[in-house]
């Protein structure tokens, strides 16, 4: 008679708990670096004016720190997708934890660089160069700041196992419907400022934005049939 694998915690996982030290360590830089700067774009998502001046340019982050932030919408993503799939879906043991975070991770990475690329591809080809580079900046930014958001859900994931799942769900569904809401104000004020036609935002965003989300919360759900045959 073989025992029975061995349930998995991520909490208990030194790996998560690596990666979460070298989170917190790289958004303390972020902030140390970037800090003032991150704090005034959060301030334009709310109070968007259009200037000459180009929104990238207006409040610069560099290179590293725009990779840490995106490090961190990946991982805690991860975080917060792991859990829901073993809660719903999927049996996670010891033996099989790290395939299917490891599956998570690169299917949400993936799923991330191509919708950038595919952003980036058909607003060049819609809105004029300024107009793109505006949305493009302010866009990107949004989503790295779900990272921000999504913290204390993973966080209480990690640490505070004995939680009901149902309020990380909650708060993180919260979560993306305020992260909709911004895009959608910022999409009005940027691309649609000039000629506000709701039905052409309404195709725009389903196309780009609905349609891709909804795509990826199935294909997750497939992972973790695929994960409960395979492994």
């Amino acid at each position: 008679m073989t025992d029975a694998p061995a349930p998995y915690c991520m909490t208990n996982d030194d790996t998560i708990l690596l990666l979460l030290i070298f989170n917190l360590v790289g958004i303390s830089y972020v902030l140390l670096m970037n800090g003032a700067n991150i704090i005034e774009r959060t301030k334009c998502i709310f109070y968007y004016e259009n200037k000459s001046t180009p929104y990238n340019d207006r409040t610069h982050i560099t290179k590293i720190c725009n990779l840490l932030m995106n490090f961190q919408i990946i991982f805690y993503t991860t975080i917060v997708a792991t859990a829901i799939l073993k809660e719903h879906c999927i049996n996670i043991s010891e033996e099989n934890s790290m395939q299917t975070i490891g599956l998570l991770a690169a299917t949400l990475s993936g799923f991330f660089v191509a919708k950038k690329g595919i952003y980036r591809i058909v607003n060049k080809i819609l809105f004029p160069k300024g107009v793109s580079e505006e949305w493009n900046s302010f866009y990107f930014f949004t989503t790295k700041l779900w990272g921000f958001t999504l913290a204390p859900a993973a966080l209480a994931i990690l640490f505070i196992p004995a939680i009901s799942l149902k309020y990380v769900e909650i708060y993180s569904i919260l979560t993306l419907i305020a992260y909709l809401y911004t895009i959608i104000r910022g999409a009005i004020k940027i691309i649609f400022a000039k000629k506000c036609i709701y039905v052409d935002i309404f195709l725009y965003l389903c196309a780009l934005e609905f349609l891709p989300i909804a795509i990826m919360l199935r294909f997750i759900l497939q992972i973790g049939d695929f994960i409960t045959i395979k492994i």
